[in-house]
């Protein structure tokens, strides 16, 4: 069986937080999603892999292996762990080329924009650039 293409899995995602009322529950699953990363190895905790405008430490190490972009990342904030989970359901195991021709639209229906702080937005902002240049990078090497 294929893996669900990208899209598919934004709409997931999209579907898994309308089931939620409020966002005090959708805090939680966040929050639940973001327990559930694996663990970050010592030797990423870099500042190179360092997420830039993240208040809290936060780190997004991307490499590319048989064309394709696997990302593994790591939070001191449980919210922001939660949100690097998704991208990385999202994004970790494209194509490079998938990865830069879908945006993270899905962020804006489940309504993550309006119900995160200030500093939260400028962090998650962060990991997304840092995702799309792991994937342009890849793409120039191919």
């Amino acid at each position: 069986m294929s893996e669900p293409d990208i899209k598919a899995v934004q709409e997931e995602i999209v579907d898994d937080f309308g089931t939620f009322d409020d966002w005090m529950d959708r805090y939680r699953f966040l929050i639940d999603l973001g327990r559930a990363l694996p663990a970050y190895p010592d030797e990423l905790r870099t500042d190179a892999w360092r997420v830039k405008g993240c208040i809290n430490r936060a780190w997004l190490h991307g490499e590319a292996r048989d064309g394709r972009v696997y990302y593994q990342a790591s939070s001191e904030s449980e919210i922001v762990a939660g949100l690097i989970a998704l991208l990385l359901k999202v994004y970790s195991g494209r194509k490079p080329q998938e990865i830069i021709d879908n945006p993270p639209d899905f962020l804006q229906r489940i309504g993550v924009w309006e119900n995160i702080t200030s500093n939260r937005i400028n962090g998650l902002n962060g990991m997304i650039a840092l995702i799309q240049s792991v994937a342009k990078a890849e793409l120039k090497a191919a």
